[in-house]
């Protein structure tokens, strides 16, 4: 755990994930924030719930920062929320500030009902933040309702501002690694490659509905020039010499073609193996050519599905001829090929279901790992959302602060609090049969996946239990202080 320093004024925090089948991922997001406040001269400390044992009650007291800043999505809200009512309890006059893709989209919702949160920055957060950490602990002479992105309560009110698109993203720092306090080791998927994460672009250039993505970062695509990216990889492989791979994050990092060919001589001249996501759209076999041969091992394809109708409703705009033009190079070239399929779509039905079973089912020698969901989560800020109230399957005045899953959302394997699209004719009997069909027929997750994962939920469920030890430890550590809440 990073050690509290009298100068971090700032505390940034990423809400635990909770019952998680992968990897705990690194925040970069919140890395992101603290590298562009550390640039400017404040004193910054991250604390990921996920690798965090210590009392955060009695760590507020000590460290008093004067600014607590939460991330989290959608899935992680209640963490997000709890972290807020503790610092309130703990530091009543702490300023609170929450970001991210919930926040941005629900933040009316978010600033009604929870009322330990003090400011929510919408949008792209490093600039605005910075901004308001300036006002707040420097005294800057600025309004904080000209702040971009920022929404606040005011006179009874909820006042906000348009986000602001950064469209130079040189200005943004690489991410803070160091302030996470930890590594986060990763294999390239199907290898025993060790990486790093990585991201070289913002934005993406469609608007699928049940996706936020290029709202969140809106006006396609972004580059980060290749230059930081060089700096940021070679520091990775300085302090973790270790590495030999990337796992880049960007949401389609194939959409500009020089930036990908820049990326390969940059990954050739290194020697370092990666995967990313493509686009069937936006990728041709020189370009897939170029990419393995400069170390692209594994490459993610969004199918969701082969319907034609289907995909052109929620707003893809790829065809199934394109992606198994693109499984055909994968097979030729041997790079691994993931599929994300999704059931559930509005309007799809459960024959449409079926036929995309087929598919998998006798496409097996040209997927190499099947990322399959059955039931589409609903998020925030989405047209999937627009969609749903207009068709009377969402109230009007729905809160996501005060939503709760219903038990039923085991049927289709999910733990977290979100909502999942029910309709007439394909409701969660129908996708529970659908899952069980994935299962039987071995596409709903790889085997070597699956093995894989053992170890992990082990380790897993022991650390769950040393948290809770640790936990009653703290909790009689604090009563004998007289902090008994």
């Amino acid at each position: 755990m990073p050690q509290a320093s009298p100068l971090s004024s700032i505390l940034l925090t990423w809400p635990a994930d909770g019952i998680r089948l992968f990897e705990s991922m690194m925040p970069l997001g919140i890395a992101s924030l603290g590298a562009c406040l550390e640039q400017h001269g404040f004193g910054v400390r991250i604390i990921d719930f996920n690798h965090y044992l210590d009392d955060f009650r009695l760590d507020l007291l000590r460290s008093k920062p004067k600014l607590v800043g939460i991330g989290g999505t959608t899935a992680t809200r209640e963490g997000s929320f709890l972290t807020a009512r503790l610092v309130k309890e703990m530091l009543p006059e702490c300023v609170v500030v929450y970001g991210g893709p919930h926040a941005t989209f629900a933040f009316e919702d978010t600033l009604t009902h929870v009322p330990a949160i003090d400011y929510i920055i919408r949008g792209e957060g490093e600039l605005s933040l910075l901004r308001l950490c300036q006002i707040i602990i420097w005294g800057t002479d600025f309004r904080i309702e000209e702040i971009p992105g920022i929404a606040m309560r005011h006179q009874g009110k909820i006042l906000t501002r348009s986000p602001e698109r950064i469209n130079d993203l040189s200005v943004i720092p690489a991410p803070a690694r160091h302030l996470l306090g930890r590594e986060y080791p990763m294999t390239i998927d199907h290898t025993h490659i060790p990486a790093d994460f990585i991201v070289t672009s913002r934005g993406c250039p469609v608007v699928c509905d049940f996706c936020s993505a290029s709202r969140m970062f809106p006006g396609g695509v972004r580059l980060r020039p290749m230059d930081q990216v060089r700096a940021e990889i070679e520091d990775i492989l300085i302090k973790r010499p270790q590495v030999r791979g990337l796992k880049v994050f960007d949401s389609t990092f194939t959409a500009q073609r020089d930036h990908v060919y820049q990326f390969c001589d940059l990954t050739e001249e290194l020697g370092l193996k990666w995967e990313c996501e493509v686009r069937a759209d936006t990728v041709d076999f020189p370009m897939m050519k170029r990419m393995h041969d400069a170390g692209c091992v594994f490459v993610s394809i969004g199918f969701e599905t082969t319907d034609a109708e289907l995909l052109r409703r929620m707003g893809k705009r790829i065809t199934k001829e394109q992606v198994d033009q693109v499984l055909d190079w994968c097979k030729e070239l041997g790079i691994i090929a993931k599929v994300f399929f999704t059931f559930g779509h509005l309007e799809e039905t459960y024959q449409e279901c079926t036929k995309d079973l087929q598919y998998l089912r006798t496409n097996r020698k040209r997927i190499g790992f099947y990322a399959t969901t059955v039931g589409i989560r609903v998020y925030p800020g989405t047209v999937l959302e627009h969609k749903m109230i207009k068709n009377g399957l969402m109230r009007k005045d729905f809160s996501w602060a005060k939503f709760r899953a219903p038990l039923r959302n085991w049927w289709v394997l999910e733990p977290a609090n979100v909502m999942i699209l029910e309709q007439k004719g394909l409701g969660l009997p129908k996708l529970g049969l659908v899952l069980a069909r994935l299962l039987l027929q071995g596409t709903a997750l790889s085997p070597r996946y699956l093995l894989k994962m053992i170890p992990q939920n082990i380790s897993m469920l022991f650390e769950g239990l040393r948290r809770k030890v640790i936990f009653f430890r703290h909790k009689l550590h604090r009563r004998r202080l007289g902090l008994s809440k």
